[in-house]
């Protein structure tokens, strides 16, 4: 029973509440402060955009700044909140280990005869 909940707070506790998805625009237009994905260099970075210039967006990475050029940037992603990954999926997870373990369960037991024998 512990291990059950165990699972069930692992799947719960680290879960991603936000997705990240496809923004039509152009690097330019990223809002300071907020967390995007980057493609650059055919690799994506999570990164916090700190400011932008005309050429440059001087951005947050695990904590390092790093300026990088706008022009290097191919394609941005914006962070949203997801409803699915909050609640749905945990409901799922729990809903799965609850039916598996209704399903195990073998009834009780009079000393050597099981349930399933009578």
């Amino acid at each position: 029973m512990r291990k059950l909940f165990l699972l069930l707070a692992i799947a719960f506790l680290f879960q991603s509440c936000f997705t990240y998805r496809v923004a039509d625009m152009s690097p330019d237009k990223m809002t300071i402060g907020k967390t995007y994905k980057i493609q650059r260099n055919n690799k994506y970075q999570k990164v916090i955009v700190k400011s932008i210039n005309d050429s440059t967006a001087v951005v947050s990475k695990r904590g390092e700044e790093e300026n990088i050029p706008l022009a290097e940037i191919t394609k941005v992603k914006s962070r949203k909140f997801s409803i699915v990954k909050t609640i749905v999926l945990p409901m799922t997870v729990a809903a799965a280990v609850t039916g598996l373990m209704i399903l195990s369960y073998d009834g009780p037991t009079l000393g050597t005869i099981g349930w399933s024998k009578l």
